[in-house]
């Protein structure tokens, strides 16, 4: 199986997943009986890199591949840009390294429009590049405001002839911060950011740490399926389904240790509701992805909706915690003790 041929299966198996108990059911809000706020004039904007946004959520990575993909950025684009949304797009490694950009041209800047746009790679493959300034091909395929750099550790170990050598691969990160023109945001990808791990990337002078624990798209899940010599590694499918934090326990843990740095959430988003307890707990944005596929499978029109209600479901957990602002919201509209330890 090449490399477009499973990303094509990846959105398959994605959009079959069925998404089990989520770690915000966990968490509840403060509620307000006397608000003494508006709804309508509660504000939601934000900004990402300099750039104004109409909401403190983003479209989080998905897919980047196959020719399918093509018509999901689309999709998601032109819905950012219809509601001001920012966007980050999927790996771009088949772009980098197979000579294909596939649904990560030109055309995904050109439907998003001037909103703030992030480039996506994964950092292990960073050691085939011949040299780190090769990334300003996929910066400048899509005019991007910040470069993504992803960690999948437990994704690769079950792919079939995946990346496992991850020696020293913190100084090839840290040689990205160096060169990089635009910001440099490092996420997870299901299995929650560590604080070990989390430490040594403020050190190196990483703009954003994205915590991504677990809750949504389960990747390793994924590959499992593809993998048809899995009976070679792996005694059940479900042997490391609790291996990792959850997006709650990493954005604490790591808020803790690390309360000034930038973090983002995602992994488990479900709706607006989840957006602002990520925002309570110490997120300045909260990434979305799974919720959306389906709608980007579909329209323009299907995403637009779905962000609505998002918009909504976030504006209404502002009101109902008497905030005018989704800036305003902190640790203090948490109910009760939330245990980051």
């Amino acid at each position: 199986m090449n490399n477009l041929e499973r990303k094509r299966r990846h959105i398959d198996v994605a959009l079959e997943q069925q998404p089990a108990r989520n770690c915000f059911d966990s968490i509840r809000l403060r509620h307000r009986a006397l608000p003494n706020v508006s709804l309508k004039e509660i504000t939601l904007d934000t900004e990402f890199f300099g750039k104004t946004a109409a909401a403190p959520f983003f479209v989080s990575s998905m897919t980047g591949g196959p020719s399918e993909s093509e018509r999901i950025n689309r999709h998601l684009a032109e819905a950012c840009n219809e509601l001001g949304i920012a966007m980050g797009v999927g790996s771009q490694r088949i772009a980098m390294q197979e000579g294909s950009v596939s649904g990560l041209t030109w055309s995904v800047r050109n439907a998003v429009g001037a909103r703030p746009l992030f480039a996506n790679f994964g950092a292990v493959n960073l050691p085939q590049l011949n040299a780190i300034q090769d990334l300003g091909r996929i910066l400048d395929s899509i005019e991007a405001d910040a470069l993504i750099l992803h960690l999948n550790p437990m994704q690769e170990v079950f792919q079939t002839n995946g990346d496992t050598d991850w020696t020293n691969i913190i100084d090839h990160i840290a040689q990205v911060c160096a060169w990089s023109p635009v910001p440099v945001v490092v996420k997870e990808v299901g299995f929650g950011l560590d604080v070990q791990s989390a430490k040594e990337l403020a050190s190196i002078g990483i703009n954003v740490l994205d915590v991504a624990g677990m809750g949504g798209t389960r990747f390793a899940d994924i590959e499992i399926a593809l993998n048809a010599e899995i009976r070679q590694t792996l005694s059940t499918d479900n042997v490391f389904d609790h291996w990792g934090y959850t997006t709650i326990e990493s954005l604490g843990m790591i808020k803790k240790e690390l309360p000034t740095m930038t973090c983002w959430a995602s992994g488990g988003i479900r709706n607006g509701l989840d957006v602002a307890k990520s925002m309570c707990l110490g997120a300045s944005a909260v990434g979305i992805a799974g919720k959306l596929l389906r709608p980007a499978t579909e329209s323009t029109d299907a995403v637009i909706i779905a962000l609505r209600q998002f918009m909504s479901e976030l504006r209404i957990s502002c009101f109902g915690l008497g905030v005018r602002s989704s800036i305003g919201l902190s640790r203090s509209h948490i109910l009760g003790n939330v245990d980051a330890d």
